[in-house]
């Protein structure tokens, strides 16, 4: 009788124990299969540039190797659209009245910055923005259309972009040939003879982009 006991006991204790571990198997594999159902939010919203953000330009003649000035120009409002954990738009202002050239100033960095705004190249007074609007990012290429003095041309260039929940990081240097937009100076340079050329201003100009981008007001 005793031994009937100890069986029962042995056999009640078996069934609490496997149902116990069924319940568990069933809890895990609940909790596992809402957090597969859980959509992880996509990142969407504009986001607006620092008051501080500059493009830096630089620029030479054909016979040079290596950039004979390098300046920078303001951005004066900027945003970026952001759709979906990818950047679907965005406009950017720049300010040609601060076109120029980097290091302390002098003499010939004061006339540099008068030609570069008087009728020579970018007509200030008449154009004193220029601006560039983006109409699409794939495969770490920006596209976009881009305005100087009236006339807008397509350009496209790799790009390097962080973005998070509150800011935008972009990165990018590239090579825009300015003869496009019929930049006075640039035109009547490019009329030159092959030889008289070396002298003169190389129309293909440098760009790099390190700019940040907030949500937060600007």
């Amino acid at each position: 009788m005793e031994m009937k006991k100890i069986i029962l006991s042995m056999l009640t204790l078996s069934t609490v124990a496997f149902s116990s571990c069924g319940g568990n198997d069933a809890e895990t594999e609940k909790e596992v299969t809402e957090t597969e159902n859980v959509d992880v939010a996509k990142l969407s919203g504009t986001y607006h540039l620092a008051e501080s953000s500059v493009v830096t330009w630089s620029a030479q003649s054909y016979k040079d190797t290596v950039p004979e000035h390098v300046g920078t120009v303001a951005i004066s409002a900027g945003s970026i659209v952001v759709e979906n954990d990818a950047i679907v738009g965005g406009e950017f202002s720049f300010d040609m009245a601060s076109i120029l050239e980097s290091g302390e100033p002098n003499d010939y960095t004061v006339m540099l910055q008068n030609h570069l705004m008087d009728t020579s190249f970018f007509f200030v007074a008449d154009f004193a923005t220029s601006s560039f609007t983006i109409t699409n990012v794939t495969d770490g290429v920006l596209t976009g259309n881009l305005e100087v003095l009236g006339i807008s041309k397509e350009i496209s260039f790799p790009i390097e972009t962080t973005i998070s929940a509150e800011s935008i990081a972009a990165k990018a240097n590239f090579d825009l040939n300015m003869l496009q937009f019929n930049l006075p100076y640039l035109v009547e340079q490019e009329a030159l003879s092959e030889a008289e050329k070396l002298e003169a201003t190389n129309p293909t100009v440098t760009f790099q982009l390190d700019i940040s981008a907030s949500k937060a007001a600007h």
